[in-house]
């Protein structure tokens, strides 16, 4: 993991307030760290846990929650949740559905968890599809927020990922070839 500089935060088009003076340290954690975050992660659930499926949370718990289905061998159901404010377009309803998961054991997942209130709403969804047993695992978790079943960094830093850089023209992020904006 690496901090973020001032380009980073371009990158992440990040809000104004946020590029003047930070309150928080920003912490920048990219793709070949996510990677090993992932599988550290990973490693850890399956020594307390065997989920049949995860369900990863929009936008970023689907990244989180692919990378964990691939390296546990299991299967991975995409959810949104909710509409986040910086999402360009809206969102039909219902917005959460999920498949049958009758009797199976469910790994509810997202990237960061501050107050909880998204995993709370996944893992409810995860039962009323049926889901005999529903646990919650994300990346970060904030030192005074929730408290999922399974965490790879608690920090109070502000995390960006991978995933949260613009990186199309529209953004002015360049050709969109990470390894040009140095991602």
């Amino acid at each position: 993991m690496g901090v973020a500089d001032g380009f980073a935060m371009d990158r992440l088009a990040a809000p104004a307030r946020l590029k003047r003076a930070p309150k928080k340290a920003v912490r920048e954690l990219g793709w070949a760290a996510f990677g090993e975050a992932a599988r550290s992660l990973a490693a850890r659930i399956a020594e307390r846990y065997r989920p049949d499926v995860v369900v990863g949370v929009a936008k970023g718990g689907v990244f989180v929650g692919g990378a964990l289905a691939a390296a546990l061998g299991i299967d991975f159901v995409p959810v949104r949740i909710e509409r986040r404010r910086r999402d360009a377009t809206p969102l039909p309803h219902p917005i959460a559905e999920l498949p049958d998961l009758t009797r199976k054991k469910v790994l509810v997942v997202d990237d960061v968890a501050a107050s909880g209130a998204t995993l709370a709403r996944a893992r409810a969804l995860a039962r009323k599809a049926g889901a005999k047993e529903v646990r919650t695992a994300v990346l970060v978790v904030r030192p005074d927020g929730a408290r999922p079943d399974f965490c790879f960094l608690e920090t109070s830093e502000l995390v960006l990922f991978g995933w949260d850089y613009q990186l199309d023209e529209a953004g002015g992020a360049g050709s969109g070839d990470p390894g040009e904006v140095g991602v």
